[in-house]
């Protein structure tokens, strides 16, 4: 590297304080510094009700991307929300650019700021894989927390309705 070209910027792991990683990234942003945390889709139930949550997608991680030898490093250990640097012995973990150009890509494909992590999706035909009904055809319904699914089955001309786990079923 010569004298004249600056350093380029490397992406640095960054943990939050339980359940302030929102607030963290907000706070780092508003020093102007380049912070990513990607986040994910859930179902999940709420007064008995599934609803889709956004949350991050490694809850209390976020990276930042710094300059070591021109970004000021010391006020982000006291930023609001911010707990520490991730560290390998005593040296800050990098985090390699393919990383988070790999999990920027899945969320543009997506179509929005989020990765889908429920499998199965409303109206999706699914193949049971084990138990008396395995290699039938059903279509997935919805989730009914976190270890069931609800999928209709068609047995004898009549529709009826199988909680089985996700686990035992594939995209059809």
């Amino acid at each position: 590297m010569s004298l004249t070209s600056a350093p380029k910027r490397q992406w640095y792991l960054l943990t939050s304080k339980p359940f302030k990683d929102e607030l963290a990234e907000v706070e780092l942003g508003k020093q102007g510094y380049e912070v990513y945390r990607p986040l994910a889709q859930r179902l999940r139930k709420q007064r008995g009700k599934m609803i889709t949550k956004t949350e991050s997608l490694f809850p209390r991680y976020l990276f930042i991307a710094l300059n070591e030898l021109t970004d000021n490093w010391a006020p982000i250990r006291s930023t609001k929300g911010v707990h520490q640097f991730v560290r390998f012995g005593v040296q800050p973990a990098l985090v390699p650019h393919e990383l988070i150009f790999n999990l920027k890509n899945q969320e543009l494909a997506l179509g929005e700021r989020a990765i889908d992590l429920d499998r199965f999706h409303q109206g999706d035909l699914v193949t049971l894989t084990e138990g008396p009904f395995q290699g039938l055809n059903g279509i997935f319904m919805n989730y009914d927390g976190e270890e069931r699914a609800i999928i209709l089955l068609e047995i004898l001309h009549k529709q009826t309705k199988l909680a089985i786990s996700p686990a035992k079923l594939l995209t059809a």
